[in-house]
């Protein structure tokens, strides 16, 4: 019996000593393993900033040709580090030097590698070489891109229109508009309408022609992206769009006339400023504020009365900048509408120039009558109280005592 015991224990104990060993061993195997691979990283990137360093110190030989590529072209670490530096120094590049730019990268086949790369790549790798080829902003580019449109996976889809997105180029909008009207294309987030507002925004006559195919979602999708790139590049395009049955393509219109012609803009903005919809209102009394023209008092005057808040505050905000604002002030008082007055006490104290108007008053100069002069002066005092009432923190209630 004490045999048995005996061997049982010294088993057991055996079985322990070699659990520990083991344990101990692999312990090792797996701090070993460790250091080895920061030993590697590290011997990585120390080779792949000893390449940046030589590129940045000899890039102008680099780029004249007079450093041969043979001398870097096999390294993997120089190649990686003149690519970096080519697209880092397009993103603040003039036109001119990125065209230089992207000649060496076509001439040293450099463009080429990254082109095989987003072809034949996978996972996350390929992702990022979607979106680096795209930084090219190279016509080539587009191809590739636009076939990674296909994959399967919803993350290489997404890599893909950020890559159409950097280069800005139209056949790169071209290309995703005609995937999203065959509802081929769609992707959550803004991601989509961002790279569309990129590659449009230099020629937003590109989306005229899908814009008035589509219908449902995608047309609300398209109206939001001309509403970020129309302008009056589109000319009588523009003044068509005045009239969209969508409020954001309406919007966007007012919005793209605040920079044209007074004469040209001022029919159609007349007409958006009184739109059923209180933001396309809004848009169109701010553009009309730009052009500091007497002939658009009129409507301001007809949105400083307007329903809503927002509205009244923009065109309080061309009123206030008007050459005579005691004359505006008087026509306001005629409208009898007390918020419309009140914007306008807001606007003019916010840009400091109430108390210029109260002493305006005050001297009598003879632009009003001394009558409506002395009416308006006291309009703007009981104005002022009542705002500065309407906008003092309330103080502290007293605890009424018990009876």
């Amino acid at each position: 019996m004490n045999s048995v015991y005996h061997w049982t224990n010294a088993s057991a104990a055996a079985f322990v000593v070699r659990a520990i060993i083991f344990s101990l061993a692999g312990i090792a195997l797996l701090i070993a393993a460790i250091l080895a691979r920061r030993k590697i990283r590290r011997r990585y990137f120390d080779r792949l900033a000893d390449a940046e360093f030589y590129v940045r110190q000899h890039w102008d030989e680099v780029i004249a040709g007079e450093i041969s590529r043979d001398e870097w072209r096999e390294v993997h670490g120089d190649a990686e580090a003149i690519i970096t530096q080519s697209l880092d120094r397009m993103e603040s590049a003039d036109a001119k030097e990125e065209d230089k730019l992207l000649d060496f990268l076509r001439r040293t086949g450099l463009l080429d590698r990254m082109l095989t790369e987003a072809r034949h790549l996978r996972g996350w790798k390929r992702e990022a070489s979607l979106v680096r080829l795209g930084r090219t902003r190279a016509p080539e580019a587009v191809a590739s891109l636009v076939a990674a449109l296909d994959d399967p996976s919803p993350e290489t889809r997404l890599a893909a229109v950020r890559g159409l997105a950097r280069t800005g180029l139209r056949s790169a909008g071209e290309a995703m508009l005609d995937r999203v009207v065959a509802g081929d294309l769609a992707l959550p987030g803004t991601s989509l309408m961002n790279a569309l507002i990129a590659c449009t925004r230099a020629n937003p006559r590109v989306l005229l022609p899908y814009l008035h195919l589509t219908r449902g979602p995608v047309r609300e999708l398209l109206a939001r992206v001309m509403a970020e790139v129309a302008s009056v590049a589109l000319g009588d395009d523009l003044l068509l769009l005045a009239s969209d049955a969508l409020p954001e393509v309406r919007a966007s219109v007012a919005r793209a006339l605040g920079h044209a012609d007074f004469g040209f803009a001022f029919p159609a903005l007349a007409q958006l400023a009184t739109d059923a919809e209180w933001y396309v209102r809004l848009r169109a009394l701010t553009s009309l504020g730009q052009f500091r023209e007497t002939r658009a008092l009129p409507v301001l005057l007809r949105g400083v009365c307007d329903a809503n808040r927002h509205v009244r505050q923009r065109a309080a905000e061309a009123l206030a900048h008007a050459p005579d604002p005691i004359g505006v002030l008087s026509d306001v008082l005629k409208t009898t509408d007390a918020y419309a007055l009140q914007a306008m006490i807001a606007e003019l104290d916010r840009t400091g120039d109430f108390d210029k108007v109260m002493e305006g008053l005050e001297s009598d100069t003879g632009r009003i009558g001394r009558v409506e002069g002395q009416e308006l002066l006291r309009a703007l005092e009981a104005g002022a109280e009542g705002l500065n009432t309407m906008m003092r923190l309330p103080g502290t209630r007293k605890v009424p005592e018990s009876v």
